[in-house]
């Protein structure tokens, strides 16, 4: 079961001038204005790897949670998954492009070029260490594993409302897939070339696509998604699209499935809000350009203000006053697993605390409080709707 007592509020930004940010990572730091309403950003932290040969396909089939039979090399499109460990915890969260050629790449090791294969897009910090995953399983596989120089853009209107089933058309040379994982997180494109000028919309930084894309509550890579520890369904992989939970045996689909149809998920990455100790709990998230609160190093456990016991989730990373969090939902929020009841009340917050630096008397605190996005209550009915139709 999964209901909610009240709905939580989202969506809400403020437009303050830029001001400058007290933080434990750095002394001081200048926090970016909202991205454009319709904009595009070049992925400068994410990174491609070229799979191709006769056993492309089959060999990526077994590796991730995404069906790959249900994606054609004549669309060119893309999708959303995962690669997970033998235990069902996630390694990579990656999206993954057909194409019908190795772009002109020369075949090595007697794989032949002129085999279809795939382009796979990962946090460039764990790019080596995806390859070596890679290449790990391979054996007798007559496969290739290259890395791969492409320009990776994400674009986005405001104004256009685009579903994880719909395409929207490119108006700029390159080829990409709609991004699954919300509403609202609009294209990914890849370019062999620059084509910022043929992209609609301002150009935005990569803080500007990170401040968008956390208060929708997106989680990706090693340092929101913590390769090797956490869990699929805890990252929100499942309600991002990411999952096909008809397809065959993968690497950690034991835990995966288990844990769709008997499981219940009592923690999940959220979008919170930091505020200070001193100031009223938010009301909706707000990101406030002119924030001056100080950001934990992450990760760190999130407690209760007024009550000891064990932790009600941990920190994750944060930008100005807003960041991801992976939160018990009984705790944090309103949100109901089950008939017995929860142990979130409207007065309780929660803080996060650590070491202050070696001048400072007492330790450092600031309030959080999370959000559960609208989308993840849409994806709750939504998959509660195929289930009942499902024979």
């Amino acid at each position: 079961m999964f209901s909610r007592a009240s709905r939580s509020h989202l969506g809400g930004i403020c437009l303050s001038a830029t001001k400058r940010l007290s933080s434990s990572a750095s002394a001081t730091s200048i926090l970016p204005s909202l991205a454009p309403p319709t904009g595009f950003a070049r992925l400068t932290d994410r990174a491609l790897i070229l799979l191709y040969g006769r056993d492309a396909a089959h060999y990526l089939q077994g590796l991730t949670t995404a069906n790959i039979k249900d994606f054609t090399f004549d669309s060119l499109g893309g999708f959303y998954t995962a690669f997970l460990n033998a235990q069902g915890r996630v390694l990579h969260d990656v999206f993954v492009y057909p194409i019908d050629h190795p772009l002109g790449l020369k075949g090595k090791d007697g794989i032949t070029s002129d085999k279809p294969g795939f382009l796979i897009d990962v946090d460039k910090a764990h790019a080596e260490i995806l390859r070596s995953h890679l290449k790990r399983y391979r054996l007798r596989a007559r496969i290739a594993i290259e890395p791969a120089d492409f320009h990776i853009w994400a674009t986005w209107d405001d104004a256009i409302a685009v579903d994880s089933k719909s395409d929207i058309a490119l108006s700029a040379p390159g080829f990409g897939c709609v991004d699954p994982r919300a509403p609202g997180m609009g294209r990914r494109i890849l370019s062999v070339a620059n084509i910022s000028q043929a992209l609609p919309g301002e150009e935005a930084s990569l803080e500007h696509y990170d401040i968008r894309r956390i208060l929708k509550g997106v989680p990706q890579g090693h340092r929101e998604i913590v390769s090797g520890e956490a869990l699929p369904h805890e990252s929100n992989i499942d309600y991002m699209s990411g999952i096909d939970f008809r397809k065959g045996c993968y690497v950690g689909q034991e835990l995966t499935i288990r844990t769709h149809h008997t499981g219940v998920v009592r923690k999940r990455i959220l979008p919170v809000q930091l505020y200070k100790p001193s100031e009223k709990p938010p009301d909706s998230l707000q990101y406030e350009p002119s924030s001056d609160s100080t950001l934990p190093d992450a990760p760190r456990n999130i407690a209760r203000v007024d009550a000891r016991g064990r932790s009600a989730g941990k920190f994750l990373r944060g930008v100005g006053n807003i960041g991801l969090a992976l939160c018990r939902l009984e705790t944090m929020t309103d949100v109901k697993l089950t008939e017995e009841g929860s142990q979130w009340r409207p007065e309780h917050e929660f803080k996060v605390s650590w070491p202050a630096e070696e001048h400072q008397a007492n330790e450092k605190e600031v309030k959080v409080k999370a959000f559960v996005p609208d989308w993840h209550m849409n994806r709750v009915s939504l998959r509660s709707r195929h289930q009942q139709q499902s024979p």
